[in-house]
């Protein structure tokens, strides 16, 4: 599978959302702005993969995206930026 990563810069706002909900589900007591957006979301934020499958939700919620089963795959999640990259595009295919 080829994970969707079209865009070529991610808005820092949804950087900014995607490590604010990654340390909201890890319960990480770190800040949003101690995470670089290379930052790997296992290593960390602290997820794990039943914590990843609370990220999917949280991401259609918050993105009022729809992330379809054959779209999860462990790189998506390698880190903040391959996954803003993958929500940029899904909010895309949208406004489309």
């Amino acid at each position: 599978m080829e994970i969707a990563t079209t865009v070529t810069s991610v808005r820092p706002e949804t950087l900014a959302t995607l490590k604010r909900l990654a340390l909201d589900i890890s319960q990480l007591k770190i800040s949003p702005e101690q995470i670089g957006d290379n930052a790997n979301l296992f290593n960390d934020c602290g997820l794990d993969s039943t914590s990843v499958v609370e990220l999917v939700i949280a991401l259609e919620q918050e993105f009022d995206i729809v992330i379809a089963e054959d779209e999860l795959d462990v790189r998506l999640f390698q880190d903040i930026s391959s996954l803003g990259a993958f929500i940029e595009s899904k909010r895309e295919l949208i406004s489309v």
